[in-house]
């Protein structure tokens, strides 16, 4: 018998070694929510699992009564922990106890310790009848104070457990990890410290049996995979109750029978609930906004806007109903409520001023500038001075600058405006089509065309746009003789794209131009010279695609390359690259 009582032993000193390390990495953490609590409960437990251990080894190390005194003395240290505990990580944040809330919880362990300490004066903890050496408190006889004691220590690990269940109904990924840890721990650790009180009266189990020590390592075990699996002390969640709770967007929760089960304050405050609206009818809820009601009748997801008039005004929300699952079956509907009066604001500001520039630039400014045009090919025609011409030539030049801006700005209003679904196209069928249009214009204009053959990409309707607007602005930005003009132009496919990449000789292109472009505004130090790079911006975003602009040619100018999603998910196939066949010039 005291063999094994004496196996047990080692078995209950061995298990406090681990809690006890688990508890000092709690103390180094001790400044973060939760660790000061956890701390309390494994340096309990693990002290609790020492004292279990002198009272089950056969040789006495001190009486019974004070080794119970250092056990309830730890036992209060695992109590007070476990509420520090989940007071700390359901707050989110650490607890500064009042003293008297301190001294009303320590008032029943402090009291248990001081009267076991002097229990040979009264016996209201361990009787009179109590062995001097048992080998397991199994063979306590217990005074009424001890039961004071259990009945007190139950209530205090419950209580916390309760609100930790309750913060559990809330909680979703990682959080839900580490709430499911804390309560399972609790779990194993919370019937494990009763389990030799269970065992009293059973003659076949031996006094010397208590699994106290292995289910607070089991306990150990968990919470420290909650530490260190689900950094319970660095990565403390906000619940998912808490976050709807803090939410500017209203909420509105209905059971299947379209009874209002839960409503957060912004929804309150929009509907002007005076009274707790929980358990009324959705329809009387929402009796001044009938289409709330349509949206929720109808069966699955619904989303769309509706225009509520409030005593601040008319406010625009986006109106999202998506059923509440539980298992295979629905139980109910969440309606939430998101605002966009001010988007709305701001489009129909932007729709007044596109509609004003619109106006201003393709008829007031058009029609002057085409009467500034008339007036100085007049002049042009009729003199013959030729320091006047030179100032005749230079302003038709401007003008047909600023005509041809004017139309590259309705092209991209055109395209800002139009809600396309991107089509598939042949890359290397378009770009056939816009070079030979372009050579047409551009006879003198030496060009070299590089192509994979089928390039089929998914791309917006109007892609070719950009296409022939690089090309242009190639001609059009050269400051030399046209003859002197070199493009090379390649279409290739890459695993995922379709790329076109067109790159010249001339001086390359302006810095502020591409800076203005990738920073999406212009600015008094970025101000791009025309629109016609921002339509092939605002095309490729469209089409999904990619553009890069550099000076980084092989023939030394500017290089540009359009990358467009390829219409398939096949493997790329081998490229055929072969010059093209330049049709002769006139």
């Amino acid at each position: 018998m005291s063999s094994a009582a004496q196996s047990m032993g080692f078995v209950m000193l061995i298990c406090a070694m681990p809690i006890a390390g688990v508890g000092a990495y709690a103390f180094q953490n001790r400044e973060k929510p939760g660790a000061t609590g956890l701390f309390l409960c494994l340096v309990g437990m693990a002290g609790w699992s020492v004292q279990l251990a002198f009272i089950t080894w056969p040789a006495q190390f001190a009486p019974v009564y004070v080794n119970t005194t250092f056990r309830h003395a730890f036992q209060a240290m695992v109590m007070v922990g476990w509420v520090v505990l989940v007071w700390e990580y359901v707050r989110r944040d650490r607890v500064q106890v009042r003293p008297v809330h301190l001294a009303v919880l320590l008032t029943v362990p402090m009291l248990t310790v001081l009267l076991t300490a002097t229990n040979p004066w009264h016996y209201l903890v361990l009787a009179p009848e109590t062995p001097s050496n048992p080998s397991g408190i199994s063979e306590f006889v217990l005074g009424p104070w001890y039961i004071v004691h259990m009945g007190f220590a139950i209530a205090l690990v419950l209580l916390p457990a309760g609100v930790l269940l309750n913060d559990a109904r809330g909680s979703h990924g990682t959080h839900r990890r580490q709430t499911a840890l804390l309560l399972v721990g609790c779990a194993i650790g919370f019937p494990g410290a009763l389990n030799t009180h269970l065992f009293r009266n059973m003659t076949s189990v031996p006094t010397y049996l208590d699994l106290t020590p292995i289910a607070f390592l089991l306990t150990t075990v968990l919470w420290g995979l909650a530490v260190f699996r689900y950094h319970l002390f660095s990565v403390v969640p906000v619940s998912r109750r808490n976050a709807i709770e803090m939410m500017a967007d209203p909420v509105i929760s209905v059971d299947a029978d379209g009874t209002v089960v839960d409503v957060n304050p912004a929804a309150a405050d929009l509907f002007g609930t005076q009274s707790d609206p929980i358990g009324i009818e959705l329809a009387t809820f929402c009796a001044r906004q009938p289409h709330i009601l349509a949206m929720y009748e109808r069966d699955g997801k619904q989303t769309g806007e509706i225009t509520i008039e409030t005593e601040t005004g008319t406010r625009h929300f986006s109106l999202h109903v998506r059923p509440i699952t539980q298992g295979t079956s629905e139980t109910g509907s969440v309606i939430v409520l998101r605002e966009i009066t001010r988007l709305r604001e701001r489009e129909q500001e932007l729709t007044l001023l596109k509609e004003v520039f619109s106006r201003v630039l393709r008829h007031n400014i058009r029609n002057q500038i085409t009467v500034v045009e008339g007036h100085t090919q007049a002049i042009a025609d009729e003199s013959d001075d030729e320091r006047l011409t030179e100032h005749t030539t230079a302003i038709l030049e401007t003008t047909e600058q600023l005509l041809a801006h004017s139309e590259k700005a309705r092209d991209l209003r055109k395209t800002i405006d139009a809600e396309t679904t991107p089509v598939t196209l042949d890359l290397t069928a378009a770009v056939d089509e816009e070079l030979e249009a372009y050579r047409r214009a551009n006879s003198a204009v030496e060009v070299d065309c590089h192509r994979t053959e089928g390039v089929t990409v998914r791309a917006h309707p109007e892609i070719r746009k950009a296409v022939r607007e690089l090309l242009e602005n190639t001609s059009d930005h050269y400051p030399g003789d046209p003859d002197d003009l070199h493009l090379e132009v390649t279409v290739e496919r890459t695993d995922r794209f379709g790329r076109l990449r067109i790159e010249d000789n001339g001086t390359g292109i302006d810095p502020q131009e591409v800076d203005a472009l990738q920073s999406g505004s212009e600015t008094d130090l970025e101000h791009g010279s025309g629109v016609g790079l921002w339509m092939v911006d605002l095309l490729l975003q469209k089409s999904g695609g990619e553009l890069s602009i550099d000076n980084d040619s092989q023939l030394g100018g500017t290089r540009v390359e359009l990358a467009l999603p390829l219409a398939d998910s096949t493997l790329p196939r081998e490229s055929e690259s072969r010059p093209s066949v330049e049709p002769p010039r006139p």
